[in-house]
């Protein structure tokens, strides 16, 4: 990832979540953290409708999601922004410039 985080920033890159270290058990932290560089920039694929939740495939492996709000189709790529407890963080992935 490009940025570092310390002690008082949020752990889940770009989240809408918003839990802060003091929340969550270390070892869960440690989860999230390793989840979050696993996905965190990556494109992938709506595999079911995001209401806002549903399921996402990167890099071969399959996640559940959840978008800030709306709802995609299956089949909509999408990017990861971020993770939160249980959920990868996406948004509709569109090619710069488009």
């Amino acid at each position: 990832m490009a940025r570092d985080f310390n002690e008082d920033d949020l752990v889940y890159g770009d989240s809408w979540g918003l839990v802060h270290r003091g929340v969550l058990e270390d070892r869960e932290i440690e989860r999230m953290k390793a989840l979050r560089d696993k996905v965190y920039g990556k494109v992938g694929v709506a595999i079911t409708t995001l209401k806002p939740i549903g399921r996402v495939e990167i890099d071969g492996e399959v996640y559940e999601a959840r978008l800030n709000n709306g709802y995609l189709d299956v089949r909509t790529q999408v990017k990861a922004v971020g993770v939160d407890v249980g959920y990868v963080l996406v948004n509709e992935y569109r090619k710069e410039g488009n």
